[in-house]
């Protein structure tokens, strides 16, 4: 929500309360719930602002943003559902790679109409700074994305950009880190910290109800062109797995350095040592008769315990994959039975099979 419109809201709270006071006749006058909500607001707003200019450094350096942002637009596929998070609608963000609209998931629609963000979509499969400039904002986040140097040069003539930690691989930022870094560039590192503790919790709740799960080791896995495959440590899947309580040193190890890792079909045996594998297969149904048609695959360790989870809903898919503040809730309430079949040591457990229920 920009600083304006928080205004506007405190002043019709405030003008609000003062009608029902006058209403009202008592000798002692109280403030009333509404005026004390308003002065809070007022008074919250108003400290974000003061608490600028804020210098962020990022990959490319220390970037510094005079004054709380109110246009802000995104490049990455996740980024703006963090800002919904944070109470703050971005005015324009890249298109869908699923084709929502305003490029959000069903699991943020009410997060984005809580910020009443009707944002703009636009092409970001190359970087086009007329286009972005057209947006007139006073902020660019680009904490999930690979800007290159070059590309972040030009846009910084447009507006402040944040980009991600120097420590940082391509889309490997971890959430903590891009919500403390988004809250520090618009004004709002205190929603921020609020934000990432319900998400710690979220995930230790899990955790304490499975700790069992520790040193599992766990993957997210694909199939493209003939080769299966997995995603890397720092994917925002495999974060999710983390967080959870599986370990992901097994990827570590087999990834070295790497996004994601492709396998021949003589190369499979690699999988062997892991728990559990969720198979993205909602997009490509034909991608599980595939894998399980590979020669190494019913020898698989992972096999023989049961472990391969197969997810056959495009919006879990797609959730997992976007690992947001909104995400996560959706994506915990369906994985977590299917992570506990998967991980019970038996092959003949039957894992559940997910429908979103709000596709039928």
């Amino acid at each position: 929500m920009h600083t304006t419109t928080r205004r506007f809201a405190a002043a019709a709270l405030a003008a609000a309360a003062a009608v029902l006071m006058a209403a009202c006749s008592s000798d002692t006058p109280q403030a009333s719930t509404s005026e004390s909500t308003s002065e809070s607001t007022t008074a919250t707003a108003d400290a974000a602002a003061d608490a600028f200019p804020v210098t962020v450094t990022g990959m490319y350096g220390d970037v510094t943003i005079e004054s709380q942002p109110e246009r802000v637009v995104t490049l990455g596929s996740r980024e703006h559902e963090l800002l919904y998070s944070l109470g703050i609608a971005p005015v324009a963000v890249p298109t869908s790679w699923k084709g929502y609209d305003y490029a959000t998931g069903p699991w943020a629609e009410a997060a984005r109409e809580a910020v009443n963000a009707t944002p703009e979509t636009f092409d970001t499969s190359t970087i086009d700074a007329e286009v972005i400039a057209g947006f007139n904002p006073d902020l660019i986040v680009a904490t999930y994305t690979d800007l290159s140097q070059e590309e972040y040069t030009l846009l910084s003539q447009i507006a402040p950009v944040i980009v991600r930690g120097a420590d940082d691989v391509a889309y490997g930022m971890s959430l903590t880190d891009e919500l403390t870094v988004i809250g520090q560039a618009t004004g709002t590192s205190d929603k921020a910290a609020e934000v990432i503790q319900q998400i710690d919790d979220e995930f230790a709740a899990v955790r304490d109800a499975h700790p069992e799960w520790a040193g599992k080791e766990g993957a997210v896995g694909f199939y493209y062109e003939g080769q299966a495959g997995v995603y890397c440590e720092t994917d925002n899947r495999s974060q999710f797995l983390a967080s959870v309580g599986l370990s992901t040193d097994l990827l570590a190890s087999l990834c070295a350095g790497q996004t994601w890792v492709s396998l021949s079909a003589e190369q499979l045996d690699q999988l062997s040592g892991f728990d559990t594998i969720l198979w993205q297969t909602a997009a490509t149904p034909e991608t599980e008769p595939a894998i399980e048609g590979l020669p190494l695959y019913a020898s698989l360790g992972v096999t023989q315990k049961g472990g391969n989870l197969w997810i056959t809903d495009e919006t879990l898919e797609a959730a997992l994959f976007a690992n947001s503040p909104s995400s996560i809730a959706y994506s915990l309430s369906a994985l977590v039975p299917q992570l506990e079949a998967a991980l019970d040591g038996d092959p003949t457990t039957e894992i559940p099979v997910y429908a979103d229920p709000s596709a039928a």
